[in-house]
């Protein structure tokens, strides 16, 4: 047999319930909001921070991590996994990522004068005009990244180093810019 049914909420009852979950409703957006990580989802543990000089090649746990506005001058992040990872105005003078994974990486606004980026893979990287201080490009793939166009078009146009190929991708530098 079927369950019998519930008796109706008083008529007061479902009123001050009506009022709860409006007030509630209006009231949500002035709560504090929780702190947040980075975009990533990496967490700030590098973040501001001064890591000049030390050595983060072929590390496997880089992905997503928030290096923002930290100096990281002469810097080896060489064959490291740094999916996702954000750079957003880094101090990168002199720093080396030879072979690693900047795919969905962000290098806004970083100072790269110097940077090498021979063999990176930098597909979908969010990059800026810093991008033409960098040293090295051989190899480097830039498949889909995101910069100004006139940035693109400089490169193009004055980089003798955009011939290689990416040893992981097979796609020429010069390829990946969308050169002539």
């Amino acid at each position: 047999s079927a369950p019998a049914p519930s008796p109706p909420l008083p008529l007061p009852l479902l009123r001050l319930l009506t009022l709860a979950a409006v007030a509630a409703t209006l009231l949500s957006p002035l709560a504090p909001p929780e702190p947040a990580l980075a975009v990533s989802g990496g967490g700030k543990d590098f973040a501001s921070k001064d890591w000049s000089g030390n050595d983060f090649s072929g590390r496997k746990d880089l992905a997503g991590k928030d290096f923002s506005g930290c100096i990281a001058r002469g810097t080896k992040f060489d064959g490291a996994d740094l999916r996702g990872a954000r750079f957003f105005k880094a101090d990168l003078f002199e720093a080396t990522f030879d072979g690693a994974n900047l795919s969905g990486a962000s290098l806004e606004g970083a100072a790269l004068k110097k940077t090498s980026l021979r063999n990176a893979v930098l597909v979908e990287a969010y990059i800026s005009d810093s991008i033409d201080e960098a040293g090295d490009f051989t190899g480097a793939d830039f498949t889909d990244a995101l910069m100004p166009g006139i940035v693109q078009k400089r490169l193009c146009e004055n980089r003798g180093d955009l011939g290689a190929a990416n040893p992981k991708t097979g796609v020429t530098t010069a390829e990946s810019l969308m050169c002539p």
